[in-house]
């Protein structure tokens, strides 16, 4: 049986704790409801930015968190950090022996860990703003203007990794208004695995987290668009990547396992897909092409790229279209939808098994306001049937939930003409 403890601290703090017996290893993090779809024209980009000074154990205004970071990492923890659209998350890995620690260093990061010097502040956006400058010199950034393409740029459509003019302008005041008004514990997600005490673990977090102070937060609505739309950056080279997607359910949606598994059986990066074979295997179009999807508290989004020779971009828009335009005529086979169910059960459970994705995938479970149980995820992938694929194969592919989004130097008029859903 899998089980999950939730608890809420007096300041509103959400603690979520899973024991795994037996386990050697620990994982916690803390999640924080604010990503780029809480930001705006004048500061977007400073979520990830304050993502950046948070965890940075150099920070000469915090040395108890600074020297607490050290002695972590001299016991061989890992810990890392994320900025997404509609939260921030920073976790640690270790040794259960080391759990208290990095809880500690968790509290004192988010009550502590706000006041930064100017060289301090300067370098870090220095940094930022060379990750920036690699995220958009390349085709990394696809996905992202697959979102943008479909729902504007606002909200959801918002880049994560933001303005540069935003960040190279950006001040203290920006950043601490982020600090303020987000990181307080009734906005945020505290979440450990590992073989645990919950009475204990609980009065760890307590000791550590209690002093925290809660602060009434304005809910923020992420906007979007009305229509999806195309997203074109003509660039230069011989090579071009092409996104075409759609608009799909958000998470708590109960036929979201049913798009994830549409998805996947036509552009998963197995040989087996529909998209990979007519794409790649009998006609050596692409190497590097896939589907994928984003599912969002309020949306979703999902989508099928290719990065190709950018004379051949529009035979695989076109062969994109037919491929979509077939699965909507005839479904799917039954033995597709029987390996696709062994597939993703498959990878649930490594992820499971590994207990930083498990941290992770229990994180933004909540975020997305929903408990997350295996049992529960096993039990919808058995239990998706042939008709409700071809309902949200009907539902999804449609004109009206279209959006395209490509880069490099293509015939954009050539290219939209050949993309036509039945």
């Amino acid at each position: 049986m899998y089980e999950v403890v939730n608890a809420y601290l007096e300041n509103g703090l959400k603690v979520i704790l899973h024991r795994i017996p037996e386990a050697k290893t620990f994982a916690c993090g803390l999640w924080v409801k604010q990503g780029s779809s809480n930001e705006n024209d004048e500061n977007n980009g400073l979520s990830h930015l304050t993502e950046h000074l948070l965890l940075n154990p150099q920070n000469p205004m915090s040395p108890k968190f600074g020297k607490l970071m050290s002695e972590i990492a001299s016991n061989g923890v890992m810990y890392n950090a994320a900025t997404t659209k509609e939260y921030t998350c920073f976790y640690f890995t270790g040794l259960e022996r080391l759990l208290e620690k990095c809880l500690k260093a968790l509290a004192l990061m988010s009550i502590e860990n706000r006041e930064f010097e100017d060289d301090f502040f300067e370098n870090e956006k220095r940094v930022v703003l060379q990750e920036a400058t690699s995220f958009y010199s390349s085709f990394q950034q696809i996905k992202e203007r697959t979102s943008q393409a479909i729902w504007g740029n606002i909200g959801i459509g918002r880049i994560i990794m933001g303005d540069m003019n935003n960040i190279s302008s950006a001040n203290l005041e920006s950043i601490n208004e982020i600090i303020e008004n987000s990181y307080v514990p009734n906005n945020s997600i505290l979440v450990v695995i590992g073989n645990i005490d919950y009475t204990e673990t609980l009065n760890i977090i307590s000791n550590y987290f209690e002093d925290w102070r809660y602060k009434k937060i304005l809910s923020k609505e992420s906007a979007v668009e009305k229509s999806p739309g195309i997203y074109i950056n003509t660039g230069s080279g011989k090579s071009a990547v092409i996104s075409i997607g759609f608009r799909t359910v958000p998470y708590n949606e109960p036929n979201r396992t049913t798009v994830d598994m549409m998805v996947r059986m036509l552009g998963h990066d197995g040989l087996q897909a529909r998209l990979v074979q007519e794409i790649r295997m009998k006609r050596g179009l692409s190497y590097n092409l896939g589907g994928f999807t984003s599912f969002y508290r309020r949306h979703g989004t999902i989508g099928f790229m290719a990065v190709s020779d950018k004379t051949k971009i529009t035979e695989i828009a076109k062969l994109t279209s037919e491929v979509i335009n077939d699965v909507k005529e005839n479904g799917f086979a039954d033995d597709e939808i029987a390996r696709e169910k062994c597939a993703m059960e498959t990878s649930l459970l490594l992820e499971v098994d590994n207990i930083t994705d498990h941290l992770r995938y229990i994180g933004k479970c909540s975020v997305m306001e929903e408990d997350f149980f295996v049992e529960n995820e096993v039990r919808a992938i058995k239990d998706v049937t042939g008709e409700q694929l071809r309902e949200v194969v009907r539902n999804s592919f449609t004109e009206d939930n279209l959006g395209v989004a490509v880069i490099g130097d293509v015939d954009s008029e050539e290219l939209i003409s050949n993309i036509s859903i039945a």
